[in-house]
């Protein structure tokens, strides 16, 4: 089960995940990212895995995709929490997804 909640402050929309990412939630996932990126135009996006007990294989991809949608709108992709996913190695940190600390981090990146 996936709980997603979002929060749109300050230019930037807020996404928190609650619970598993995994073949059948990470299309829900999906879901909110085509809403947020192609339909409602969001260019600065984070997405707060603090909360997230475990990730499917292919949560890759999907960030992937997203964030390349992302820059090219020229926005940008934050994602936090990342350091306690027990397996990083399942979400690709590169040059198109920004890693902040925290939630409040992503401010003094995105001046809007």
């Amino acid at each position: 089960m996936l709980k997603i909640d979002t929060v749109y402050k300050k230019g930037v929309l807020f996404i928190r995940l609650y619970g598993v990412i995994n073949k059948v939630t990470k299309l829900e996932l999906n879901q909110v990212l085509e809403s947020a990126i192609d339909k409602v135009g969001i260019k600065y996006l984070l997405i707060n895995f603090d909360n997230i007990y475990y990730i499917s294989t292919d949560i890759s991809k999907i960030l992937d995709n997203w964030s390349k949608r992302i820059n090219e709108k020229n926005g940008k992709f934050f994602i936090c929490g990342y350091e306690k996913i027990n397996n990083r190695q399942l979400v690709n940190i590169n040059d198109s997804i920004c890693e902040m600390n925290d939630e409040f981090s992503v401010f003094n990146v995105v001046n809007i």
